[in-house]
């Protein structure tokens, strides 16, 4: 038997096919759904450390901690260092600068020793792009949620004029909520867990090269057959890092690998037994512990530029007994609505409106809502409010993530999937919850993770 014969017994796909990868944002989606499942089946890592898969299992890699809260970098410089290059300075988490300077020395001893190509794009190592700020985008969210929400409001006279102050803006806002015709989130737990976060906002995480991730064609041409490949993916993961499959232009730190924990200990102390907890408790914070306060100015905020903007209010009246004029019409004025206003809406009323945003924003329906939100007030009462909250996101997170994503046919009703156990305490086990899920595209500037 051929040699390529025998070969294409145990392979999944064509040996053509596997050498011409076509999977591609501008195909259908059929053609996109078999042409990305292929790039995802095909061995191109065989016999090299594993890589992160950050489309599917490692989907938010760097963007949760290791029981699965939102985390964001702290907004503490000392924790960045600053990696020089050509083109700029990027900057990353400390000893992930270090980690990489010493891989990139590395590659340039080797090259200049004859022992890799230096014709390579893995050779003498120039990184474009390291961490980014992800408020700029998160605020550029809001600013679409202000155009659509007010457009949907100044679409029907009866709707407009039902918004008089904030309170009744946030009730036309859940009525828009309910058509399911915006995804964007609102909350800093929903944006860093949904596509529209980067994965660069981690600090783990190096661009080597711009490229567009959802083009499959070039990860195999320019990169997976690239002379220095083989020996790039061993020597990154000796460092440290993995190479991302779907981008092999980037590399991530892998915090808890025996290197990493090593440069960590540089600057940390790390816990030999609880190295995670040293690490996340270091370098990151948990969105959702300021969920609730950055949800309350986004709104208040999000209803004065709509009050500046449309300040009036005409409602208009017909004739009757006690107004036999005719119709008429009457003007209001919107006022803006000031902290100590939104503040005196109480806690109660503010946990209610964190709640259902999130579950939407996990598009999540929850049967027994109510039951819920009464514990979550308890807790609020006995305890304080960032009990509550906790117990909130450990109601909803089990449910974030579709572990069979890519591997089941696009017309397929896909169910809710738990993940397991990932609560920051023990508490009593989620009741019956149900989702209506819809498998969307990953994102195109990279990946993340599950689990550490």
């Amino acid at each position: 038997m051929p040699t390529t014969v025998k070969a294409q017994k145990f392979l999944p796909h064509l040996l053509s096919d596997m050498f011409d990868p076509r999977g591609s944002n501008e195909l259908s989606s059929r053609e996109g759904f078999i042409e990305r499942k292929m790039y995802k089946n095909v061995p191109y890592f065989s016999g090299l450390p594993r890589p992160l898969r950050s489309w599917y299992d490692k989907l938010y890699f760097g963007r949760v901690d290791t029981i699965q809260n939102g985390v964001v970098v702290k907004p503490d410089t000392s924790n960045l260092k600053q990696i020089k290059t050509e083109t700029g300075n990027i900057f990353v988490l400390n000893f992930v600068a270090d980690a990489f300077e010493d891989l990139n020395r590395h590659l340039y001893a080797v090259g200049n020793a004859g022992l890799i190509r230096s014709d390579s794009v893995y050779y003498k190592l120039n990184p474009i792009n390291g961490i980014l700020d992800y408020n700029p985008s998160l605020t550029d969210i809001i600013k679409g949620w202000e155009v659509r929400f007010a457009t949907r409001l100044n679409s029907r006279r009866q709707l407009t004029n039902r918004v008089v102050d904030l309170k009744s803006y946030i009730s036309e806002l859940f009525s828009y909520l309910e058509s399911d015709v915006n995804s964007m989130p609102l909350t800093l737990t929903g944006y860093v867990m949904s596509n529209y976060s980067s994965p660069m906002i981690s600090g783990l995480s190096l661009e080597l090269q711009t490229n567009n991730y959802g083009e499959d064609a070039v990860k195999f041409t320019k990169y997976i057959t690239d002379p220095n490949f083989t020996y790039f993916v061993k020597a990154a993961r000796k460092f440290g890092f993995y190479v991302d499959r779907n981008g092999p232009w980037k590399i991530t730190a892998d915090p808890l690998s025996s290197p990493m924990l090593d440069y960590m200990n540089h600057y940390i102390s790390v816990s030999p037994t609880f190295p995670a907890l040293s690490f996340f408790n270091h370098y990151y914070n948990k969105t959702y512990i300021n969920d609730l306060d950055r949800l309350k100015t986004t709104l208040r905020l999000m209803y004065n530029k709509y009050a500046v903007d449309f300040p009036r209010i005409t409602i208009s009246t017909t004739s009757s007994v006690a107004c036999p004029q005719g119709a008429q019409e009457e003007v209001r004025f919107r006022s803006v609505a000031s902290a100590a206003y939104a503040n005196s809406l109480g806690d109660l009323y503010w946990l209610d409106v964190y709640f259902k945003i999130r579950l939407k924003e996990a598009k999540l329906t929850m049967t027994d809502y109510k039951s819920k939100y009464r514990t979550a007030v308890e807790i609020l009462k006995t305890y304080n409010m960032e009990r509550a909250l906790r117990y909130i996101n450990n109601e909803i997170k089990p449910y974030l993530y579709n572990l069979s994503l890519g591997e089941k046919p696009l017309t397929r009703n896909l169910q809710p999937v738990r993940i397991g156990s990932v609560r920051d305490t023990q508490a009593r086990k989620t009741s019956a919850a149900t989702t209506s899920t819809t498998t969307s595209a990953p994102s195109t500037t990279g990946g993340g993770s599950s689990t550490y």
